[in-house]
């Protein structure tokens, strides 16, 4: 009978310790599992701050890269072509301007709206160089003196606009 009633008790106290368990688990969980929840908040919330400001800099970086692409100088001594007349330098320079500001259209996502603005304005202004220059020259104007004119117009400002856009988006990024 010892052995019975020693069972017994100990049956009694494992389960009153096995409902007392079930019990503290049943009230701290939810706590547990909410200071679980919010750590994994957190943690995304920096993962995601962090790929937010990649984006970012990507952004700016490829927006800086447009900048250089399609200054006078570059986007003409890309397509220089001496068999071209005025005309289809000018579509093909135009063309060209056009796409890569296009392929970077979706970098505004990403930048401030006034950076965003001095890029598409700088674009508009270099489209609308081209254009005026070439109504400017003769009709019998050779490819050089349309090259020496946007040039010449360029070294003229007081301030170089692709210089002045290059230092706006420079100053962004460390701000």
């Amino acid at each position: 009978m010892n052995y019975t009633e020693f069972f017994a008790q100990l049956f009694v106290i494992a389960f009153g310790v096995f409902a007392a368990l079930v019990l503290a688990f049943r009230i701290i969980w939810p706590k547990i599992e909410n200071y679980l929840l919010k750590i994994n908040a957190i943690n995304q919330s920096k993962l995601l701050t962090k790929e937010n400001l990649q984006l970012r800099y990507t952004a700016y970086e490829r927006l800086i890269l447009l900048v250089h692409r399609i200054t006078p100088e570059q986007i003409m001594l890309r397509n220089h072509d001496p068999q071209l007349s005025v005309g289809q330098f000018k579509q093909i320079l135009i063309a060209e301007l056009e796409s890569e500001f296009n392929h970077n259209f979706t970098q505004q996502l990403y930048v401030s709206d006034a950076a965003w603005m001095v890029v598409r304005d700088l674009k508009a202004n270099t489209v609308s160089l081209l254009r005026n220059t070439a109504k400017v020259l003769p009709k019998d104007a050779t490819l050089d003196q349309y090259v020496s004119l946007v040039l010449k117009h360029v070294k003229e400002l007081d301030v170089n606009p692709y210089d002045a856009a290059l230092l706006i988006l420079k100053n962004e990024l460390t701000a």
